[in-house]
């Protein structure tokens, strides 16, 4: 993009694309998980191509750069939690695209994800009177990174994760409600980090791991 395109605003699309090449820039090792979580998070908030641009620049060879030469080594195979079945063109799944996360919405009825599910790069909850509930024990996810936006309520936001997985709360904020986190804020390597982003309101937000009662239903308690 052009300097003198900087000014122009960007739209769902652009955001989208630059949240992509932040993850393959990731998965290449340019960025740490820390670094991605931040830079994807202000790619969601980008208003104009500048913004976006100054996200990326760092991450992209000069045009005249020479390859690089590099020796033939044997790769690894992808980890299994990263592979999905490929969507067949106009049948795209909310939560893989920042446009149209998919969304979680308690009423006056509870909202939950549990057992095995594909958990997508892009959600969006609620917790206006009841509780939504993300059971991520049997979960795999579909990004490296996860993008978590609350919006304020008056219940609970309810997130369990595997060990290994970590999630943020340093981007969510509240009225009168309480955010809690027993999960590190940083995950192993291989594994996910949920950046949870908005605000609880005067709801809740909890991040748990696996406790007693779910070792003995998934029975992981012997």
């Amino acid at each position: 993009m052009s300097e003198s395109n900087a000014h122009l605003r960007a739209g769902n699309a652009e955001r989208d694309a630059a949240v992509a090449e932040l993850q393959r820039a990731a998965q290449d090792g340019k960025l740490t998980p820390d670094e991605l979580a931040d830079r994807a998070a202000a790619a969601a908030a980008a208003r104009t191509y500048g913004d976006l641009d100054a996200l990326l620049a760092d991450l992209r060879p000069p045009a005249d750069a020479a390859p690089v030469r590099l020796q033939q080594v044997e790769a690894y195979p992808p980890a299994p939690m990263y592979q999905r079945t490929p969507t067949p063109p106009g049948t795209a799944r909310p939560g893989f695209s920042l446009a149209d996360p998919l969304i979680l919405n308690a009423g006056f009825s509870g909202a939950k994800r549990t057992g095995p599910w594909e958990v997508p790069p892009f959600l969006r909850v609620q917790a206006l009177a009841d509780t939504v509930r993300l059971d991520c024990l049997q979960a795999t996810a579909g990004s490296e990174v996860i993008d978590l936006e609350v919006l304020p309520g008056a219940a609970t936001v309810l997130v369990i994760v595997p060990e290994g997985w970590g999630v943020q709360c340093d981007r969510l904020g509240k009225t009168w409600g309480t955010i809690t986190s027993k999960v590190p804020s940083q995950a192993a390597w291989g594994n996910p980090l949920i950046v949870a982003r908005g605000s609880v309101g005067l709801g809740t937000f909890k991040a748990r791991g696996a406790n007693w009662f779910d070792r003995r239903r998934l029975g992981q308690d012997r």
